[in-house]
Formats: structure tokens, C-alpha cells, sequence
């Protein structure tokens, strides 16, 4: 039997993958992946075998499958998806998590360890198995020697296997694992944990998540403070026509202050919304009856969460509403909207193989027609998002390819007045096959994939076409190249779904969402980072619109904010405009980034995961209104090689026989 052998050399992932793949490695994995999955049976061997010092047995699951049931010895350690990943989470820090002195001895002993056993809910395969891999790294960078497995099967194949060396004891029963919310503090005024997860002040209720609460360690050190980059057409008269709201934060001087303090309190609102979801009014089997608390969905469901820290929230869940009644109508994606846009978004984790289906009944349950990726499948070694769209049959729902391009967000300088770069898309008929070893500055920046979806249970309804765009180039916890990409991504997907719903007009992009609008399903991994961004950069835009039509069709006389050599503008010296155009509802002191975050955050925890994403929201916002001062409304005009992708590459209509 082999186990898991870290070598010390950077190894060589190997990516096999289509042409129409993403996967990144802009930093390759530190661990080797030589391993194969340890059988329920060879797991049996040690554990009855060796002595309990020669081995250590690890359970990941989240606390509540753990408490009821769990393999004879193991320890709890659920430690949540984002702290596994950070390099400065290291082994004391997961000892210090246990505060029963017993357990915590027993994790000590790791070092004397011949053997380490990890074991999820149901993992089959090393690819679904990220948080047992990320864990067992840690012990392998501290250099420890021994044999790692992770169980073929997890514990529902052992349970079924060897049902003897399974304790049902409940947690009452048995001496547990503690960790205090500070995570190593000896203070017994404050909540423990268990196994990573928390214990309330309560007697009867066992309530184990609040080390899942990203904020108890994302705040430990503050949120820090990063620049604002301004597009260079913004200039310092142009800035004292921005609204208030937006002024303070465009000031150089401020260095990213007011913008940092904004999350900062988005942060802490968010830790106590968590608190109290987590709190020790949680029960089990039973429904909360105060319609105002916030309660979290599908903390049970491990096989259909891709992260152990991301559950959306009971009144905004999405529901699959072709289930039977008492049927599971859970899935891991939450209805999204502003207050002040008419956008509307599903926004979504990445699909694993077993939700799939689930997946794609969303799709059809809600007439979603366009779909925004914002993630590679892979990502420096570590699967992202499972391929939900390469096979043709998904239980009731059949997929076909119908075509697939290459779509490059490309920035042209054109030097004529002083014009800024235009933002404009181009597409190739095959798109690049990226390499084991490509950087993401190098890989495709997004590939528009046309599908015709069929349901065998309603085939009275017509196939409908489904748009998928796909952008590769944006890492997770990171930021695209540049907000411009970022800016034409949110253009694409708005030409795509406008062309949807208005098929034989030309999209009118400079207006704001209709009421009447179909949702858009965004997701990135975990669905609440990169999805949340996106979503309020693509929200604001909205708003803005808005704000601007709303102000009326009284014109204004304004001269250019841009100097020439020549002392004029060629065209837009003393031009009346529009106020639609030109007059900003500046007067406003709503900061609308701020305010659809947190729109956003009422509706699924965590949108817009970090502040490096939350500067990318004022930056994008930003290089938009460079586009809209310079241009006006004129702006210059989608490239016509992507309206034959936003109309199906077939004049307006789809591959089914109608219009889409």
C-alpha cells in the first residue's frame, strides 16, 4: 500500500485537459501527487493492527456529522477551507486549537506518527479531496516523514464497511475537543469550539461553526489598507465633478484609508450577523420560528457543499423546484439582487459531480440564459470548479455544444485627441489549448461557449440556448490584470444577456436593467469572492445608469475636462449634451459600492471576500466613468466579431430553431 509522499522539489502537476480548459498555475504546488486513496479495508488494517501512538486519525467533516457518529479514535478537526490554505496556519496553530489537554496531547504526538489518516464525507477520488490534501500538507512542510492516506470512500464507505469500528455515542457521551474562540486564549469567559467548530453557552444545544466564521482570524490583524489606482484620465478637475461619496476615495492622499475602513465595518457587521446565526439559539431538528433571524441552509448537506465555511442563507437559498415533496430541494447558490439595480443574479459555488444535475435544473428552473465562470477548473494544483458542461446527459437534462470561442478582452490606445484606450473584444474560432506550466497573465482571458439544453420532463417546452462565459484569467483571492478586463467582462456579459432577451434589436448597453430581467448566474469556486466583485461592479454600473436617465432631458453646456495641444476639443468644445449624458446626480452621498456589498452580504455571506477585491470594485467603477467622461455616450462599439457571438454565430437565432 502506498501512501502520500510529499518530496521536498517543486513537482510538475499534470493537467490533462481539453482545448477548452482553464486551468492556471501561476504557482505550482508544493506536495507531490503520486498518492492513491487508502481502501476502507487497509485503513481497517492499521487502525486494528498498529498501536493508537504508531498512527493518528484525523476527521474532517463539519461538527454535527462528527458528534453523531465518527470512526473509533478519530479526532474532530475542522478547520474551515481559506485558513487551510494560508501558509501561516501551521500545525501549532491547528494544535492550539484543541483545548481538551487530552486531544490536544494526542495531536501533539504527530511527530512520532508512522501513519496520518484524513477522511472527509465521501471523497473518491484525490481531485474532490482538496481539504485532506491541503491538511496533510502541513504536516509534510513541518517534515514530518511518515505515510499519509486519505480514505477512499470517506466515512460513509467505512461506516457501511466496517460498522464495529464506528462510535455513535452521542456527543454528551464522550470527552470532545475544544478550541476557545480566540483560538489558543485560556479565558473561560469566552465560547469553546470543538474540533475547530464552536461550542455556545448553552447546556443542550451543541452549536460548532464559529471557527468557520472567516472573520475570527481575517480580523486578528486588521484588514490593511491599499492604494486606489486612478485610471490616468481622471484628473484633478475631473474629480470635483465625481459625487461625493466617490471624492474622498479618489483623493491620492487618503492611500486607500476611507475604502479600508468601509470593509473594515462590513467585516465586523458581517462577523455579527455570523455570530448570532451560529449562536447558541442554534437548534437540531427543529425550525427557528423568529421570522427576523438569520439562519444559514445546508450545513448537513457536506457531499453537496464544495467548502466547509460557505452555506447560503435559509430566505435567500435557491431552491430546486422540480423536487417531489419532501424530496432534498437544497443546492449551494443564493438569489441576488441590489437594492437600488434591477439586476438580478444566482450566484453560485462551483458545481461538484454530485450536484450537477441540481446544477443544471437551477438553470431551467429559473430561465437562466447566460452563465458568467469566474474561475479556472484548476488552479496551482488544486481543483477549483468540476466540469459541469462536456457531458451530454445530466439525469433529465441534455446538453449539446453547439459552438465555443476564443474571446480576448483586448485594450487598443488610440492616440487621435487624446483619446483613451477603448475597450473592444475579438474572438478566434478554436481557443488557445493552454499549457501545464501557463502563467495567468498568459491564458485564454475567456471563452463564450453556446449550449442547447433540453429537459426529457417537459418536452412540450422548446430546447433553449444557454450562453457560458468563461474567464480563466482571475485567481482566487486575486484580481484580473487589470479592471479594464474586469470592466469588458461585465460589457460581454451584459451584451449577452440584453441579445437574449431583445434578439432582433441591437442591445442598448448604455441603459440600466429593464424590470423584467432574466437572472444571470455567476459563480466563481466558492461563489462569494470573485462572484460577489463581479456582481457589484456590474450592480453600480447599473445604478449609475440609472441615476443618470433618471436626472432627465434638461441639457447642460460643459466644456471637455481634457486639454489639447491646439486649447480645444476637435468635437465636444461647448457641446450641449444631454444631463442624461454628461449631469451626474453627483449630490448623492450613498456610496453605492458600499452599499450593494452590503445588499449583497444580507443575501450570501462573504460577497467580496477580501479588500483587494473591494478596491477592485472602486477601481473598475472607476475606469467606467473614464470611459463614460471621455467618450459621452458615444462609446466606441463592441467589436462585430462578438455580435456574432452574442447572437449565436447565426444571426440572431439560436441552434434550436428559434429566437433564444
Amino acid at each position: 500500500m502506498r501512501g502520500i509522499q510529499f518530496n521536498s522539489s517543486t513537482p510538475q502537476p499534470n493537467l490533462q485537459q481539453p482545448v477548452s480548459s482553464c486551468n492556471v498555475n501561476a504557482h505550482p504546488s508544493s506536495f507531490g501527487d503520486n498518492s492513491i486513496m487508502a481502501s476502507a479495508s487497509e485503513v481497517r488494517r492499521i487502525i486494528e493492527q498498529m498501536s493508537e501512538k504508531s498512527f493518528l486519525l484525523l476527521d474532517l467533516r463539519v461538527f454535527p456529522q462528527y458528534s453523531h457518529s465518527r470512526i473509533k479514535g478519530a479526532l474532530n478537526l475542522c478547520i474551515p477551507t481559506t485558513l487551510l490554505k494560508r501558509p501561516s496556519f501551521n500545525l501549532k496553530k491547528m494544535s492550539d486549537t484543541f483545548t481538551n489537554e487530552l486531544e490536544k496531547e494526542k495531536f501533539s504526538q504527530w511527530p512520532i506518527a508512522k501513519h496520518i489518516i484524513v477522511y472527509d464525507v465521501g471523497s473518491d477520488e484525490k481531485k474532490d479531496a482538496g481539504p485532506a490534501l491541503n491538511t496533510l500538507k502541513k504536516f509534510a512542510v513541518e517534515g514530518w516523514k511518515g505515510t499519509s492516506y486519505i480514505l477512499q470512500g470517506g466515512f460513509k464507505e467505512f461506516a457501511k464497511d466496517y460498522p464495529s469500528l464506528i462510535d455513535n455515542r452521542s456527543f454528551e457521551e464522550v470527552q470532545s475537543s475544544k478550541i476557545n474562540l480566540s483560538l489558543g486564549s485560556s479565558n473561560s469567559a469566552v465560547a469553546h469550539l470543538a474540533g475547530g467548530c464552536v461550542m455556545p453557552f448553552t447546556k443542550s444545544v451543541v452549536n460548532p461553526f464559529f471557527s468557520n466564521i472567516r472573520q475570527n482570524q481575517d480580523l486578528i490583524g486588521g484588514v490593511g489598507q491599499i492604494d486606489i489606482k486612478l485610471p490616468p484620465q481622471i484628473t484633478t478637475e475631473l474629480m470635483k465633478r465625481f459625487p461625493k461619496w466617490l471624492l474622498g476615495i479618489a483623493e491620492k492622499d487618503d492611500h486607500g484609508k476611507k475604502v479600508s475602513h468601509k470593509y473594515l465595518r462590513l467585516e465586523q457587521e458581517e462577523l455579527a450577523i455570523m455570530t448570532e446565526a451560529l449562536s447558541s439559539k442554534a437548534s437540531y431538528g427543529t425550525q427557528l420560528t423568529d421570522s427576523k433571524s438569520i439562519r444559514l441552509a445546508g450545513i448537513e448537506k457536506g457531499s453537496k457543499n464544495r467548502y466547509n465555511n460557505i452555506w447560503p442563507y435559509e430566505h435567500s437559498r435557491v431552491k430546486l423546484l422540480s423536487r417531489p415533496a419532501g424530496a432534498c430541494d437544497y443546492v449551494n447558490a443564493s438569489h441576488i439582487k441590489a437594492s437600488k439595480s434591477n439586476k438580478r443574479y444566482i450566484a453560485s459555488q462551483g458545481p461538484l459531480p454530485a450536484t450537477f444535475e441540481d446544477f443544471w435544473s437551477v438553470i431551467w428552473d429559473h430561465d437562466v440564459r447566460v452563465i458568467v465562470m469566474l474561475t479556472a477548473e484548476s488552479e496551482n494544483g488544486q481543483l477549483k470548479c468540476h466540469n459541469y458542461w462536456s457531458a451530454e446527459n445530466y439525469g433529465q437534462f441534455r446538453l449539446k455544444l453547439l459552438s465555443e470561442k476564443n474571446v480576448s478582452l483586448e485594450t487598443r490606445h488610440k492616440n487621435e485627441w487624446g483619446r483613451r484606450r477603448a475597450t473592444t473584444f475579438t474572438e478566434s474560432s478554436i481557443p488557445p489549448k493552454p499549457t501545464n506550466d501557463q502563467s495567468i497573465a498568459e491564458a485564454p482571458q475567456g471563452i463564450v461557449r453556446k449550449f442547447e439544453l433540453s429537459n426529457s420532463a417537459k418536452p412540450s417546452i422548446r430546447n433553449r440556448e444557454i450562453t457560458q462565459i468563461h474567464y480563466c484569467s482571475w485567481p482566487d483571492f486575486g484580481t484580473p490584470a487589470s479592471p479594464s478586463q474586469l470592466l469588458g467582462l461585465v460589457e460581454l456579459s451584459n451584451l449577452m444577456q440584453r441579445t437574449v432577451a431583445a434578439p432582433d434589436h441591437t442591445p442598448q448597453l448604455d441603459e440600466p436593467e429593464s424590470e423584467d430581467s432574466r437572472p444571470i448566474l455567476v459563480h466563481c469556486s466558492a461563489g462569494c469572492g470573485r462572484t460577489g466583485t463581479f456582481c457589484t461592479i456590474d450592480s453600480v454600473i447599473d445604478i449609475l445608469k440609472r441615476q443618470r436617465k433618471k436626472n432627465g432631458p434638461n441639457s447642460v453646456t460643459y466644456p471637455s475636462p481634457f486639454s489639447f495641444s491646439n486649447g480645444h476639443h476637435p468635437n465636444r468644445l461647448n457641446k450641449t449634451v444631454s444631463a442624461t449624458e454628461s449631469d451626474w446626480v453627483w449630490e448623492e452621498g450613498m456610496d453605492l459600492v458600499e452599499k450593494t456589498v452590503e445588499d449583497f452580504r444580507s443575501q450570501r455571506l462573504s460577497m467580496v471576500q477580501n479588500l483587494r477585491q473591494f478596491v477592485l470594485c472602486y477601481e473598475t467603477v472607476l475606469e467606467w466613468i473614464a470611459q463614460q467622461v471621455t467618450y459621452g455616450q458615444n462609446l466606441p462599439a463592441v467589436h462585430k466579431t462578438v455580435s456574432s457571438v452574442a447572437f449565436g454565430f447565426n444571426g440572431g437565432r439560436d441552434r434550436c430553431g428559434s429566437v433564444f
